[in-house]
């Protein structure tokens, strides 16, 4: 809008001048001076203001330039059509409102020319005297060519900061994105390390084996799917043989070694449905779902026998180590999880008790001597 204002004035302000010589030669009176001052010199400034306080300021300034129309086609009209000065007044006109209105625009300045002519006939008659003197021909001539100027050294500003906004948003838009693959980035990386943090959470540090907070969820559920479904679910305490006299001889360095190699034989060998743990200590438990007592019962004789067979390096010597295993089944042997795992405890003391180094079934009349948990019995 404030460059319209400054433009309109400064056109105005040299069509006065034009128009004044044009005048003077032609010998009009005081009121002919007193309009075109009317016009050219406060009609400006007062359209402006009336722009400026519109709702819509683009609609007030497009009605501005059919005004202008109108009011310079009259001029020309009352001034007998001087032929450079009819040019200059119509081509400003005209090319604002092509300028503002595209194609639209032309046929509203063709529509105004004809209405503001009209109204000069009916007020003033129709008079031509088309000739202008020399001074004001060229004056005219100058007008035109800075008009003409001046609106393409606008457009050119205006394409100007179209291309910098455009470019401005195509780097807002590379920034973006960029900000939005960081972020997705980021977003994946904290999924992944929520990820570790939740497997960390449940994995015993030393073996990589589930720990026991965790064996005491799965077994909750399993057992409820097994009732669900009508299955079994075998449950082995897995005890490694006079862990103490290993820690003893070896250190704790290599009780754990022996420990890890145990974990490594239940992580290679086990389903991808079972479940090995860390009990504590040197006691592990696997959950074998869906297999009976006498499944289970002749894979934890493989898993002893293969124990036994491993020799754990260490030092530059081999630790030999055997182990002890207790078997309960669901639901035979206990109904809930602390009963199943009482159960298994009670069948991994007997192995103990008779002598370590085997296999041994939980049994109802067994003697049910405890460590950890009731036995159902």
């Amino acid at each position: 809008m404030y460059t319209n204002y400054r433009l309109r004035t400064a056109s105005f302000a040299f069509s006065f001048v034009a128009l004044g010589m044009h005048v003077w030669g032609k010998g009009y009176g005081e009121v002919a001076w007193a309009m075109l001052a009317l016009q050219f010199l406060i009609y400006p400034h007062l359209m402006f203001l009336r722009s400026r306080h519109a709702n819509n300021t683009q609609q007030a300034e497009i009605n501005n330039l059919l005004i202008d129309t109108v009011l310079m086609s009259i001029w020309t009209s009352f001034l007998q059509f001087p032929v450079m000065i009819a040019l200059m007044l119509w081509n400003a006109t005209s090319i604002n409102l092509t300028f503002t209105c595209g194609l639209v625009g032309i046929s509203i300045a063709l529509l105004a020319v004809a209405t503001g002519i009209a109204m000069s006939f009916l007020a003033f008659g129709s008079h031509f005297s088309p000739a202008t003197g020399s001074p004001v021909d060229l004056l005219c001539w100058v007008g035109m060519s800075c008009y003409l100027l001046a609106i393409g050294n606008a457009g050119y500003s205006r394409n100007l900061q179209l291309r910098t906004t455009r470019e401005r948003l195509r780097r807002g838009e590379q920034t973006l994105h960029t900000a939005n693959e960081t972020l997705k980035w980021q977003l994946e990386e904290i999924r992944e390390r929520q990820a570790e943090l939740k497997e960390q959470a449940i994995r015993d540090p030393l073996t990589g084996l589930y720990n026991r907070r965790y064996l005491e969820t799965i077994l909750t559920r399993e057992l409820a799917r097994c009732d669900r479904e009508g299955e079994k679910l075998t449950l082995m305490m897995i005890d490694v043989d006079y862990f103490k006299r290993v820690n003893d001889t070896y250190g704790h360095q290599g009780g754990d070694e022996g420990l890890k190699k145990l974990a490594a034989l239940l992580l290679e060998s086990v389903r991808a449905t079972d479940v090995a743990c860390r009990f504590g200590g040197e006691e592990f438990l696997v959950l074998l779902p869906d297999m009976p007592l006498d499944i289970g019962a002749a894979r934890a004789d493989q898993w002893h026998a293969a124990f036994a067979a491993i020799a754990i390096p260490f030092g530059g010597v081999s630790i030999q180590a055997t182990l002890s295993i207790g078997i309960a089944t669901y639901p035979e042997h206990g109904a809930s999880p602390n009963d199943l795992i009482g159960c298994a405890d009670v069948a991994l003391y007997r192995a103990k008790t008779s002598g370590r180094n085997r296999v041994v079934p939980f049994e109802h009349d067994a003697p049910c001597a405890m460590r950890h948990a009731p036995c159902g019995q």
